[in-house]
């Protein structure tokens, strides 16, 4: 199945494996994350985390594929508020701590992903951004949240060029809480943050949680994820998909 559940101690992984479409996610595969993700979170274990399968890609976001088939408002509210935000959702309304353990590249949806998790932590080689504006595409989290939780300078830099920065970039502006030197080390660094986080009084943790996530869930769902939803429905972005689809084919 394209989403897996692994169960590993006090670790409940969602693990996206679609590792030829480079982690990509299309509607149907967003509804499965967030079935999955819903799934994880009232199951066993006292942390959820997600990650990509393999050493390339966390996940390189919503399927260009599926961007370039929009055809219309309607289309473009299944993939990205319901679809996209069904996920987020199930991330931020989860009842425990959400770990974004980032094995390869974060781009996209993927790198937007990270605001919905609670704590993030990636692999040296991974590259990292949200290049939505050159698609025709408004970037959810990083224009709403973005500002709040990593400041408006960074925020704005990631989503007005859209390019990609390192891992070691990332944490020094505020998107990651640390940094490793292969996936190996960022399963072990998951488990050792869980352990930690296992010793909380678990109302107190709960409460945490809640906390700290009531003005992202707002911010990225009600506000960023309509705003892209009625960005893809632009002609404009399902034409520069299929431009890059159709030159890609070409050069390959």
């Amino acid at each position: 199945m394209p989403v897996r559940l692994l169960r590993d101690g006090l670790v409940t992984w969602v693990v996206i494996d679609r590792e030829e479409k480079g982690n990509s996610l299309d509607l149907e595969h967003l509804v499965e994350l967030r079935e999955k993700l819903s799934e994880a979170c009232s199951g066993e274990g006292v942390v959820v985390a997600l990650r990509g399968a393999g050493e390339r890609f966390f996940s390189t976001g919503v399927d260009l594929g599926s961007v370039a088939s929009v055809r219309g408002v309607e289309d473009a509210w299944r993939l990205m508020y319901e679809g996209l935000g069904g996920a987020c959702r199930a991330v931020m309304e989860c009842g425990k701590p959400v770990i974004a353990a980032v094995n390869g590249h974060a781009v996209g949806i993927g790198f937007e992903l990270l605001y919905a998790a609670d704590l993030a932590y990636a692999v040296r080689h991974a590259k990292l951004g949200s290049p939505a504006v050159r698609w025709g595409m408004v970037p959810p989290a990083s224009t709403t949240l973005g500002p709040i939780l990593v400041g408006a300078k960074q925020a704005a830099y990631i989503a007005l060029t859209g390019r990609l920065i390192t891992a070691e970039e990332a944490l020094k502006m505020g998107f990651l809480n640390g940094v490793v030197d292969s996936v190996d080390e960022l399963v072990e660094t998951v488990r050792r943050v869980a352990a930690d986080i296992a010793e909380a009084e678990p109302w107190a943790l709960a409460q945490a949680v809640r906390l700290l996530r009531s003005a992202r869930l707002e911010a990225l769902v009600d506000r960023g994820l309509k705003t892209l939803a009625l960005s893809t429905a632009r002609p404009v972005t399902s034409e520069r998909a299929r431009s890059f689809l159709e030159g890609r084919r070409r050069a390959g």
